[in-house]
């Protein structure tokens, strides 16, 4: 990540934040800017590290949610579960209101 925003904070002096940006993104050719060394170097990075980001932070989001989910014994589950049962079936039904 450091290398991108290096070259990114780069290619904006050199070339203009809006071309960088485009560039980064695959929108502008780096061929059609006037420092393509630096462009090139811009898309490729961005060409690989912008997806390899968004699906780390997507796997470890999903990752975390799984285990969140997991994170309780079956046993603990049941439990809860039995106590839950008994405490509504203790107790009588309500009347109901106004009778025939």
């Amino acid at each position: 990540m450091a290398v991108c925003v290096v070259l990114y904070v780069l290619n904006g002096f050199l070339i203009g934040w809006v071309s960088t940006y485009e560039v980064l993104l695959g929108i502008q050719s780096p061929a059609k800017v006037k420092s393509q060394w630096c462009a090139w170097l811009l898309s490729i990075a961005g060409w690989a590290a912008i997806p390899a980001f968004v699906g780390g932070t997507a796997g470890y989001l999903i990752t975390a949610q799984i285990q969140a989910h997991h994170a309780r014994e079956l046993e603990s589950v049941l439990d809860e579960l039995r106590r839950l049962s008994s405490s509504t079936t203790s107790s009588p039904p309500p009347e109901p209101e106004g009778g025939p």
